[in-house]
């Protein structure tokens, strides 16, 4: 992975004795993918990426440039051209910078690493999920992806950390007819790797889903599936788990820390380096190790995630939680955010249910309409059914919904026993099966 070359770049940008102040970022990631649609494979690839950024201070301004060459020259251009954004930026600015020390992470997982190198396993477990597809009659559609990372943090203060970690990636979908169903699963172990569970479920929620029939618009009981319940997570992890939406005024968990709001079962948090998170990540972005944070501990709203900067303007320790420089505009954000499971299986909680819906996935949600309560729109999608009398009597359409998903908190009644890593490109998100009344349908 362009190691002694990237190493090379780095030192060279950290020592380069023109900026006051120097942070230098790497992220290098080899990624295997095997990607299938209409029952076939289309893509079996490898392809390794690189983006190296450099944030230098001069005279209290700061400037940023990044790139994704590892060419000789590129390292002197790179800080030419931070320089040069720095002399340009407006107002005064400063760069802090961690004071960490030397330190290596090595957090591969052996299981998704033999996985990069078994190309034909890779492609043995894709036909086989195209062929539960095909003797349903179903097109499949999905992705198996492996990927390796290394992460490289050094600046101008002595701070020196590198960091390697794996996982993986699992994605199934089938369509036939009206239906579709569909499941992702992150995993990092062979425990976790329940790619025949997801493709057998994918599969059955789309056979399930044929003849659909309207859901009349109004509030009901649901039941999140885990897949939905992280697309919940997500949304409150970018409104409201985080001190930028502290600092701007919207985030309900800073506005009420201390206050019993949530059901006393209830317990979300982020913590790099829990066993429960499919990528374990020991440190930020800017080179602080991270922190565990508690959102929402026993029903009580408790805390959000800081970065150097919203630390500094809130007057509170910093937890860890800078994205990378050219995500600056977004962070802090958590990305190891964990909601504990509850005792009662899928099947209990539909059992128990008298009339209400269950929800596999929340698409295109969007949560600006009031940020301080997470007021979300999408709709659903991949597998939505009628419970009637404790059991699974038909299908529905893909609904519009109107929820905040602060309130869908606040009214859980109850949480599935099994987790499931749910995250994907960017974050990871360990979930259970939400049980919640009043989700208002439009």
């Amino acid at each position: 992975m362009m190691d002694d070359a990237l190493s090379h770049m780095v030192e060279k940008l950290v020592n380069n004795g023109k900026a006051d102040k120097t942070l230098v970022v790497a992220q290098a990631e080899e990624n295997l993918l095997t990607r299938f649609a209409v029952n076939r494979i289309h893509q079996h690839v490898r392809q390794e990426t690189l983006n190296v950024t450099v944030v230098v201070e001069k005279d209290k301004k700061v400037g940023i440039a990044g790139t994704s060459s590892l060419k000789p020259e590129e390292a002197d251009a790179l800080l030419n051209k931070a320089l040069q954004n720095a002399e340009l930026s407006s107002g005064e600015s400063t760069l802090e910078l961690a004071e960490t020390g030397e330190q290596q992470f090595d957090m591969k997982s052996r299981f998704v690493e033999d996985l990069i190198e078994a190309h034909d396993e890779r492609a043995r477990i894709v036909a086989n999920m195209i062929e539960r597809g095909e003797k349903a009659q179903a097109d499949a559609f999905g992705v198996l992806n492996a990927t390796r990372e290394k992460v490289i943090i050094r600046n101008s203060a002595g701070t020196h950390l590198q960091w390697e970690g794996s996982v993986g990636l699992v994605k199934a979908m089938y369509m036939k007819g009206q239906g579709s169903g569909y499941q992702i699963g992150q995993f990092n172990n062979p425990g976790n790797f329940i790619w025949e569970q997801l493709a057998e479920k994918a599969l059955q929620k789309c056979l399930d889903s044929q003849h659909p029939e309207p859901l009349e618009p109004g509030k009901y009981t649901v039941i999140l599936e885990p897949l939905a319940v992280g697309t919940l997570l997500g949304e409150m992890a970018s409104f409201s788990f985080n001190a930028r939406a502290a600092y701007q005024g919207h985030s309900y968990i800073w506005q009420h820390r201390g206050e019993q709001l949530f059901p006393k079962f209830m317990t979300i948090y982020d913590w790099g380096l829990d066993d429960l998170t499919a990528l374990r990540l020991p440190m930020d972005f800017e080179g602080y190790l991270k922190k565990p944070v508690q959102f929402i501990e026993g029903g009580e709203a408790k805390d959000v995630v800081f970065d150097s900067r919203f630390a500094k303007i809130l007057n509170h320790p910093n937890t860890g939680h800078a994205l990378p420089p050219e995500a600056m505009s977004y962070s802090p954000i958590p990305l190891n955010v964990i909601m504990l499971p509850g005792q009662k299986s899928m099947d209990q909680l539909i059992a128990e249910t008298e009339h209400g819906i269950i929800v596999t996935m929340l698409n295109y949600v969007r949560s600006y309409l009031d940020p301080l309560t997470v007021l979300a729109t999408g709709i659903t999608r991949n597998g939505t059914f009628l419970i009637e009398d404790g059991k699974v009597t038909k299908a529905l359409n893909n609904t519009r919904f109107l929820q905040s998903f602060v309130e869908a908190l606040q009214n859980t009644t109850d949480i599935g026993s099994e987790l499931m890593m749910v995250g994907e490109e960017f974050g990871s998100f360990t979930a259970p099966a939400l049980k919640i009344e009043k989700f208002n349908f439009m």
